[in-house]
């Protein structure tokens, strides 16, 4: 199929419900006119489709606002997220990042490289005015002013992958055996920033969904005996805060592989995972679909970014008809962030693709759709 074929066929779709409606009422057990679905953290690949660097989106509010728009009116993602970055908690207490003009921040100076630099570091007893998080508290309320009926949401680093912003990587892993004590003390600060970025965004803006984003939790990283010491006690802490200060259940993204923690992240109590798609669906749904919703995985670089508008269509029927008829629940996803570059035709194929064959969707039932599927 080519552009113009898909942008005549998209023309003729109905789209019945808004994303909230079509949510809700999936969540009861009612046919929806479409399978949910999301695109994971598209704002920097929407921000290039509108011909914007990402650093126009990270200092302008025009930008910011056009972006949003886009996500609402083009790509029908309803509300907005305005999330921590994977870094934002490190910058919080210390370490210093660099923002190219179109790419994602890294770190140049990390404020623990040293175990006696963690003394010093001030708790973060007043995050509405902390400069690392003020930017984007700022730019919540801001999206707000100017978009009033928007819902914002938020979002969270798990706590080791905020550690790797605190301590460089290397010297993280090597803790895990050469100094867990130190390790552990440094968790402790990772959870106790994240959790007051979520007291502050909901002192300024009330309760909000939160969800968390874990890429170095996966098991292409730690080892199973890593993760039970070092990343799933502090996590069950950030899931149990969350659950406190804003009374409802975090789901969590984690990038990688995840299969050998699977039971270990259902006794986490979450309400739903979004799995990369270095995973398969169907063994997902087979292990733990009866226990939570389950996110993914349309592969981001190899179908969104580097495929036709055939692959998308046939990737996201190859995951409806693996995980559309989850017990608890199904959402189309990417399997992790969309790539710089992703073109927007296959964008505008993954929606209609999902709105095709997503057709007729009800919880733990194949969508109706997918009878037109070859």
């Amino acid at each position: 199929m080519n552009y113009e074929e898909l942008q005549k066929l998209m023309r003729e779709q109905k789209v019945e419900m808004t994303p909230k409606e079509r949510m809700t009422a999936y969540n009861k057990g009612e046919e929806v006119d479409f399978n949910p679905y999301k695109l994971q953290g598209p704002d920097p690949c929407i921000t290039n489709i509108l011909g914007y660097k990402t650093s126009d989106f990270a200092k302008n509010y025009d930008v910011v606002e056009a972006v949003t728009r886009s996500r609402i009116d083009d790509y029908d993602l309803g509300g907005c997220n305005v999330s921590l970055g994977l870094r934002t908690v490190g910058a919080a207490y210390g370490s210093e990042l660099s923002f190219p003009d179109n790419g994602f921040d890294h770190v140049t100076r990390y404020c623990v490289n040293d175990y006696s630099d963690l003394d010093k570091l001030e708790p973060i007893t007043d995050p509405l005015n902390n400069p690392a998080y003020k930017v984007l508290y700022d730019r919540a309320a801001e999206i707000k002013r100017r978009i009033p009926e928007i819902s914002v949401s938020t979002g969270v680093p798990g706590p080791i992958s905020t550690a790797i912003a605190m301590r460089p990587i290397e010297k993280v892993l090597r803790d895990t055996v050469k100094d867990p004590e130190n390790l552990h003390r440094l968790m402790q600060y990772a959870v106790d920033g994240t959790l007051a970025w979520v007291r502050g965004y909901k002192e300024r803006f009330g309760k909000a969904s939160v969800g968390i984003s874990d890429p170095v939790t996966c098991t292409t990283i730690l080892s199973k005996k890593q993760f039970l010491k070092f990343s799933k006690p502090y996590l069950k802490q950030v899931i149990e805060g969350i659950e406190d200060i804003m009374g409802s259940t975090p789901g969590i993204h984690i990038c990688g592989k995840t299969k050998a923690i699977w039971d270990d992240i259902v006794d986490l109590g979450i309400k739903s995972f979004s799995i990369d798609n270095v995973e398969d669906l169907a063994e997902a749904k087979a292990s733990f679909g009866d226990k939570m919703q389950i996110i993914g995985n349309v592969p981001p670089v190899d179908v969104m970014m580097n495929g036709t508008i055939d692959d998308v269509i046939a990737a996201v029927i190859d995951n409806l008809r693996k995980c559309a008829d989850n017990p608890c629940g199904y959402v189309i996803n990417t399997g992790c962030q969309l790539s710089l570059g992703t073109p927007k035709q296959n964008l505008d194929a993954y929606i209609y693709a999902v709105r095709k064959y997503g057709r007729g969707a009800r919880k733990g039932h194949l969508p109706k759709g997918l009878e037109d599927a070859c």
